[in-house]
This record gives structure tokens, C-alpha cells and sequence, in this order.
């Protein structure tokens, strides 16, 4: 794939069906919630769990994901009964793992500039300028 057709990708990216699940497309408010959640660096929280959270954020009703997204303790509890639902061996993640990488790499380059002729990205200046 292109960069250019990864950044249409990741703008034009729907639903994907994944293991028993429909994932929405990752968004500015779902990167929020991983953020705000510490989905990616947090330290005390392994693989599994963090590939659950998106997983949950992405698959789980709306309502129930904004009841516990601005307290770490039940956003985590949350996800943590969400694995208990749906995962009954650790392997059961993997498609979602792969999904989480994919989509998180369209996304990000969905919203990078190309590298215009020349190797600067458009709408940046030489140091010499």
C-alpha cells in the first residue's frame, strides 16, 4: 500500500468485523479515551488488558464505555469484565492485536502530510528559509 492510499484508508476506514465483534474505526474521541486511560504507557497494565481496552473501546456500547472512561479504576474494571465476556484463552486477543496495530498505523498516517518533492513535509520551511 501507498502512503497515499493508507491516508485515504484511514480516512474512509468503517467497521471491521473481528473475532465475535464489530470494531468502529478509530476516532479523535476513541484515541482520547486511550490516552486519557493510559491504554498505551501504562505500566501496571499488560498486553492483554491493554489489548482488551481497545478492543472495548471500539466494540462496546457507547453509553456504557462514557459511564467508566474518566475513572481509571472502573474504565479498567470494565475492560477487565470485558475479557472475562468475551476471551477465554489469551490467543482469542490476538486478532484484535493485529487489527489494534493496523488500524492504529492508518489512523496516524491518515492524519500525516505526504513528503512533498525535495524531503520536507508540505507547509514546512528549509532551516535555511
Amino acid at each position: 500500500m501507498t502512503d497515499d492510499e493508507i491516508r485515504e484508508a484511514g480516512f474512509s476506514d468503517g467497521d471491521k468485523n473481528v473475532g465475535k465483534h464489530t470494531l468502529r474505526p478509530i476516532t479523535a474521541l476513541s484515541m482520547s479515551w486511550m490516552y486519557r486511560n493510559n491504554v498505551f504507557s501504562d505500566e501496571d497494565r499488560d498486553i492483554l488488558q491493554r489489548t482488551a481496552a481497545f478492543a472495548y473501546l471500539h466494540a462496546a456500547d457507547r453509553d456504557d464505555i462514557r459511564s467508566v472512561v474518566n475513572s481509571k479504576d472502573k474504565f479498567w474494571s470494565a475492560v477487565d469484565d470485558w475479557i472475562e465476556a468475551n476471551i477465554e484463552h489469551h490467543t482469542d486477543l490476538e486478532p484484535y492485536s493485529s487489527t489494534m496495530n493496523e488500524a492504529l498505523q492508518t489512523y496516524m498516517a491518515a492524519k500525516s502530510e505526504p513528503i512533498a518533492k525535495g524531503g520536507k513535509a508540505k507547509g514546512t520551511r528549509s532551516k535555511n528559509t
